[in-house]
């Protein structure tokens, strides 16, 4: 029997665990005949009840329910990644637990992975719940990323609800850097994808912990994380003292000699800019290769190996 890990990152949610645990072990009784499900609860450095109540959650249903207790607050992503570097299913999920990310879809997730799937993604197509600047800036945050992402292709709306098989599990947790961005990793990887659509609920109880303080930071984070194209993207400013020096060669041709003088300071002027905005986008195209370095990223993923007949793997690497 194949067991599905399900990932469930919580931070101050006492009023979220035993409703979560509720909804999602109703799930796992309705595929029991199929699938053993591991619902992985990580407390990220919780100060309410959170954590008290996980463990009444895993007294309750041992077979069903883990607990990964971080040390302290370490954030979204910290929380994801213990929960993906202690899950042990065939294929693992990843889901908020405030029952935005409706359990109801886990069955059409798993389906589309059995069909071949290594990654499903859940496409929000509705935020009908979701505030006026939430949802501009959920717009503006997305297509930004996109016209960022360079040759990684990101699936429109989707946060961290996703499928991953267990091969992509371990491609995740394969890659060295150390300040990640879950839904940033996942299109990197670039295994076959599927996406199952659905209308964002309300949350369940309590208030989101993602207000505009943490918001931005973790725009930051992914937008620099995706690619170095933001720093290739400076190139294009130097279009503007290229028009001023053009138009300043045109200005000293057609107008008096009484206002060269300001078309020639003009025109010196924009080759210093001109000059110095070269010399950004070279120290920024260095300063994208050492980014490349120091992330350690691989190449390329293998995603099946399968050798010769006769190819002798005991030998290999040597």
């Amino acid at each position: 029997m194949k067991t599905i890990s399900v990932v469930a990152p919580m931070y101050n949610e006492e009023s979220l665990v035993n409703v979560y645990c509720e909804e999602m072990l109703k799930v796992a009784d309705s595929l029991s005949d199929k699938y053993k499900f591991e619902i992985i609860l990580v407390n990220d450095g919780s100060r309410d009840g959170t954590y008290a109540k996980m463990l009444e959650q895993h007294e309750a249903h041992p077979d069903n329910i883990a607990i990964v207790c971080l040390t302290r607050n370490f954030g979204l992503e910290g929380a994801v990644s213990a929960g993906l570097r202690s899950a042990t299913g065939d294929a693992v999920i990843v889901m908020d637990a405030d029952l935005q990310d409706p359990p109801s879809l886990l069955p059409q997730m798993i389906t589309k992975w059995e069909n071949g799937a290594d990654v499903v993604t859940g496409s929000r197509i509705r935020r009908s719940n979701d505030g006026l600047f939430k949802k501009a800036g959920a717009g503006f945050y997305y297509k930004v990323l996109g016209s960022l992402s360079g040759k990684v292709k990101l699936e429109k709306s989707a946060a961290n609800f996703r499928l991953l098989s267990r091969k992509a599990c371990d491609m995740i947790l394969s890659l060295p850097e150390v300040n990640s961005v879950f839904r940033v990793e996942v299109p990197f990887i670039g295994m076959k994808t599927d996406v199952v659509e659905y209308d964002r609920d309300k949350r369940y109880a309590g208030k989101t912990k993602y207000n505009l303080k943490s918001m931005i930071p973790y725009a930051l984070d992914s937008i620099t994380g995706i690619s170095i194209e933001p720093l290739r993207r400076i190139a294009l400013l130097q279009i503007i003292p290229l028009l001023l020096f053009i138009g300043s060669i045109v200005g000293m041709i057609l107008t008096e000699d009484s206002f060269r003088s300001a078309w020639l300071v003009l025109f010196f002027a924009s080759i210093l800019v001109e000059v110095l905005l070269i010399a950004i986008c070279v120290m920024a195209e260095y300063i994208g290769q050492i980014m490349i370095e120091v992330k350690g990223r691989p190449t390329s993923l293998i995603y099946e190996y399968k050798p010769c007949k006769n190819t002798k793997t005991d030998n290999k690497g040597t």
